[in-house]
């Protein structure tokens, strides 16, 4: 009950914030209208709790506040909302799913233990440390999201609600992907593109221990390019771009490797909206200050404009070890091309990543998750598109539009480019599988546009996305069947280990210079949520300053 009364104050929270803030124009219904605005009203709520961080740490007396206001506003709105009732059904359903995700599930492991719960707790005990990668460098990679789950930190709900705001924006994705299902929305080809990403989604993204920052990047990813479908450059109207510059900036600033999408952003801009005033749109000015803001938060905390991408570092800066900075860029590049498997145990990291050193190990470990990962998904395509060759005609007339088919093989390129530098760079296929995925998407969308019945296509894949949530559900019910006795209700967040007797917080070493307080140290295991500043990896040569009321870690 706490889940699901938790998860629906939270939705109400994101749809009201949103809705002073969605495009009118994306909306096809009211379930789409639910469901995109609440997505939104997640992004707003993400800036303000990464504003106020600057100033203030983000403790229960700033969530208490916000709560407060939520409420505040809540009753207001709701009493001009004209659409409530069915706002209350569409939320109460989103927290069901919610609640199935959750209940008696896992945490990320280890990443959760590692940075997620750490630098949660760091944001919500302190405002802005300076230079705190240097303590611990995992706190570089941290997204968005956990400025987001950070904001709930009050004195009603319990702690564990941290945990929810990644369960509810992917719950209300799969809600964004139904509500295209519509008897009303007449657009098949749309239709057929965007039942091939919900299949995947609901087979991919069912399982909240899996999905760490990944699953939301990939699933704001796929919005980007359904919106991008959607808009009529041409014709349509600088508010349009607006939201794909929110959607393009808030994906990177979850996961750097969707920094490919603000470029994209730029380029439409050029092409299309070069000679607007772009300072009259509300949505480009926010996501503009947005990207700002991030961006002086990692110099302030890392030295570098983009950690750990060494020369976006200022080296002038004493916040900044450089050479830290190259030898964790190389690290994670070697780790992602599958170091731990290496057959040559002479080589150093940096030979390993060069002239496809790596490639043996990857292709006789890594490779094969690839595939084991992706074969359902294509399994279930083959199997459409060999029933599309038996018994649906050829197209030979122009029946899909004309525009559609160009953003497709528009698609199909950027996918295609962004898939070979996935390989090239980190081939890990939580990184990179969004990019896989939109290009068999789009590549089977041109294939299926050469059949004219595109009606029952539609509806071929819309029962067969339909079938998978099916079978996703029924898959956690029986995980919350098999775990009700061993686990919490919420996932633990004070250990990695599933026992409920285990979730308590254990204790840190503190390591102390000149008699103050540096860090936390955990002893090598992982940080979970518990004081903070933690780290499991033991630092030498930290030298802590005060200046103007921030706290400043710095290399000696």
């Amino acid at each position: 009950m706490q889940i699901l009364l938790s998860s629906l104050f939270i939705i109400l929270n994101f749809y009201i914030s949103g809705s002073f803030f969605a495009n009118k124009n994306a909306h096809h219904n009211i379930i789409c209208k639910f469901s995109l605005s609440s997505i939104m009203g997640a992004i707003l709520i993400s800036f303000v709790s990464l504003l106020i961080n600057f100033f203030s740490p983000i403790n229960q007396l700033i969530g208490n506040i916000f709560l407060i206001l939520s409420i505040i506003i809540f009753f207001i709105f709701f009493y001009f909302e004209k659409n409530r009732l069915k706002i209350l059904i569409c939320s109460f359903a989103t927290s069901m799913l919610v609640t199935i995700l959750i209940l008696y599930s896992n945490i990320y492991r280890p990443d959760a233990g590692l940075y997620h719960l750490p630098y949660i707790q760091l944001i919500q005990e302190n405002k802005i440390l300076l230079g705190v990668t240097n303590i611990n460098f995992r706190f570089g990679h941290s997204s968005i999201l956990q400025y987001l789950s950070a904001i709930y930190n009050n004195g009603i709900m319990p702690l564990e609600v941290i945990i929810l705001p990644p369960a509810i924006l992917v719950s209300l994705f799969f809600v964004y992907f139904l509500s295209f299902y519509d008897k009303d929305y007449n657009s098949n080809e749309i239709k057929i593109f965007i039942s091939l990403i919900a299949i995947y989604s609901f087979y991919s993204f069912n399982r909240f221990s899996n999905f760490g920052n990944d699953a939301v990047s990939h699933l704001f990813f796929f919005l980007f390019w359904i919106r991008f479908i959607q808009i009529q450059f041409e014709e349509g109207e600088i508010n349009e771009f607006g939201d794909l510059a929110i959607l393009s900036i808030f994906s990177f600033l979850q996961k750097l490797f969707m920094i490919f999408l603000p470029l994209v952003c730029f380029v439409i801009f050029v092409k299309f909206f070069f000679k607007k005033n772009i300072f009259q749109n509300s949505k480009i000015i926010f996501s503009l200050i947005f990207l700002l803001s991030w961006l002086i938060k990692n110099i302030l905390i890392s030295g570098c404009v983009v950690y750990p991408v060494s020369f976006t570092c200022f080296k002038n800066l004493h916040l900044v070890d450089i050479n830290s900075v190259k030898e964790v860029a190389i690290s994670s590049e070697s780790w992602s091309k599958d170091w731990p498997n290496r057959n040559n145990d002479s080589l150093s990291m940096i030979e390993y990543n060069k002239n496809f050193n790596w490639l043996p190990s990857w292709l006789n470990n890594h490779f094969k998750i690839v595939i084991t990962k992706f074969t359902p998904f294509l399994i279930t395509i083959f199997l459409v598109l060999t029933y599309s060759i038996l018994f649906l005609k050829k197209n030979n007339s122009k029946i899909y539009n004309g525009k559609f088919i160009k953003k497709i093989k528009i698609l199909v390129i950027i996918s295609l480019l962004l898939t070979i530098f996935w390989f090239l760079k980190f081939p890990i296929y939580r990184y990179g599988q969004s990019f896989l995925a939109i290009l068999f998407i789009s590549l089977f969308t041109l294939i299926f546009s050469r059949f004219s019945d595109n009606l029952r296509l539609k509806k071929i894949f819309i029962y067969s996305s339909i079938i998978v949530l099916f079978l996703a559900i029924t898959k956690n019910f029986l995980r919350i069947k098999d775990n009700y006795k061993l686990k919490n209700k919420w996932p633990n967040i004070y250990t990695l280990s599933e026992k409920k007797e285990e979730n308590f917080k254990k204790e840190l070493q503190p390591v102390f210079l000149n008699g103050k307080l540096v860090y936390y140290f955990s002893g090598g295991s992982e940080c979970m949520y518990n004081k903070s500043p933690c780290t499991n990896i033991s630092i030498e040569k930290i030298i802590k300053k005060e200046k103007y009321g921030y706290e400043i870690f710095l290399r000696n």
